[in-house]
């Protein structure tokens, strides 16, 4: 047996990129307050210290999911392929959703540049 495969047309492609940055978004402040409770880091560190560089990494590559899936949603609501105005509609509203859930992860993860954690 197969496992089901969803379709790149598939309505439920429209929330996914709002779902990867939810995902996120609860995955760093609430892995921030843990590892505040746990093991803070010194201070005197400032920003640079590995709680905010393991933030920043998961921000880094949260970003980069969310622009490729951007992209790939982009490329394919656009020619050679013939599509349906149903598809035509999914593939260019998914690819608005992830491009503004990308925007929102970055808008999010500039503080972790400027202020020290567990302050």
């Amino acid at each position: 047996m197969q496992p089901a495969r969803t379709s790149p047309f598939h309505p439920i492609q429209i929330p996914i990129g709002l779902i990867i940055w939810s995902l996120w978004f609860v995955t760093i402040y609430g892995g921030q307050a843990v590892a505040c409770k746990i093991s803070p880091p010194d201070p005197a560190q400032g920003v640079w210290n590995w709680l905010n560089g393991s933030l920043g990494l998961l921000t880094v590559l949260t970003l980069a999911l969310l622009l490729w899936l951007t992209r790939y949603f982009w490329r394919l609501s656009r020619p050679p392929q013939e599509l349906n105005e149903r598809q035509l509609f999914v593939t260019k509203l998914a690819a608005g959703i992830h491009f503004i859930a990308a925007l929102a992860t970055l808008f999010v993860g500039i503080p972790l540049l400027q202020i020290p954690p567990c302050l």
